[in-house]
């Protein structure tokens, strides 16, 4: 989906935690808490094969294996580093590759747990993916750590742990649903073979939409779809048809001019909202685009509000 990342980095390969967990066959029954979500870890065994339909929906994170999961006619072909969601009351098929038994950290949860709206998108597609060896290195170890922090949490059960539990699946749930419906614009090419090295950098100018305000240099930006800093800078001008530096100054001057029109923050709290890292190099940069300051853009568009 994104950029792949190093398997050093995130070694899915094989389990977060060493575990004597038995092998299963077929699917085993978990009871649900009464807070309304657990998160447990599944090893199967060889041969493994489910035809299931729960009243709970789930999360699986795939650490080992291979496997191919079936629902309403559509199948999908999981392996390492495979985030997967199945939405409640959905019928589906889960067989392992035969030489292949799959390794996975589950997250049961009643629906209910999330808003109304936010399951209602999430469960819009009965099951869907997210392949974290083609995600960002930023996703990859969120989803990583808020597994690992769900784990420990359930384990260690210090104060608050049950809301703890349902605040991280909310966050899940979130980061899923933006990286699974994250639309290509109409001037990033979509015909990009997954993988190959434009589609990387057209992913990742897709997400800096809404990561234009971190402090990030292009060298940084370059590791992070596996590129040197010349190919990543040649790639970028030929996706997005601007230079990273431009397309980054572009975003963060026009969420600036939003954010002077819709709302009363101070001319300080818009630069600092958009990323600039001082106040002079915003009105600068400002007002080399619009020919005017910050202060007198406000003033001709909302003239009542004060900064």
């Amino acid at each position: 989906m994104l950029n792949r990342m190093s398997d050093d980095l995130l070694p899915m390969d094989r389990p977060l935690r060493e575990s004597s967990v038995p092998l299963v066959k077929s699917a085993r029954q978990v009871d649900m808490p009464a807070h309304g979500v657990v998160i447990e870890e599944c090893r199967h065994a060889m041969g493994f094969f489910a035809n299931l339909n729960d009243d709970y929906a789930k999360f699986h994170l795939v650490v080992a294996g291979r496997a191919c999961w079936e629902a309403e006619g559509h199948q999908h072909h999981i392996g390492p580093g495979t985030m997967f969601f199945v939405a409640a009351h959905t019928p589906h098929c889960q067989r392992d590759v035969a030489d292949a038994p799959v390794t996975l950290y589950f997250i049961h949860f009643k629906p209910a747990l999330l808003p109304t709206n936010v399951y209602r998108t999430l469960s819009s597609l009965p099951m869907r993916s997210l392949d974290l060896t083609t995600s960002s290195e930023q996703v990859s170890q969120r989803v990583r750590a808020i597994f690992q922090e769900m784990l420990f949490e359930q384990d260690a059960k210090r104060l608050g742990w049950e809301t703890l539990l349902q605040a991280r699946l909310l966050d899940l749930t979130v980061l899923c649903l933006r990286q699974t419906e994250v639309a290509v614009t109409a001037s990033i090419p979509i015909s990009l073979a997954r993988g190959d090295s434009a589609f990387r950098v057209a992913a990742y100018a897709q997400r800096q939409e809404s990561t234009f305000y971190f402090h990030e240099s292009i060298d940084e930006a370059a590791h992070a779809v596996q590129l040197s800093r010349r190919r990543f800078t040649e790639l970028f001008r030929t996706v997005t048809g601007e230079t990273w530096i431009q397309r980054l100054q572009r975003l963060r001057l026009e969420h600036a001019r939003r954010l002077l029109i819709m709302t009363d923050r101070s001319i300080t709290a818009v630069a600092f909202e958009c990323g600039f890292e001082d106040l002079s190099h915003f009105h600068h940069s400002f007002k080399r685009t619009y020919a005017c300051t910050p202060r007198m853009f406000r003033e001709r568009h909302c003239p009542i509000r004060q900064s």
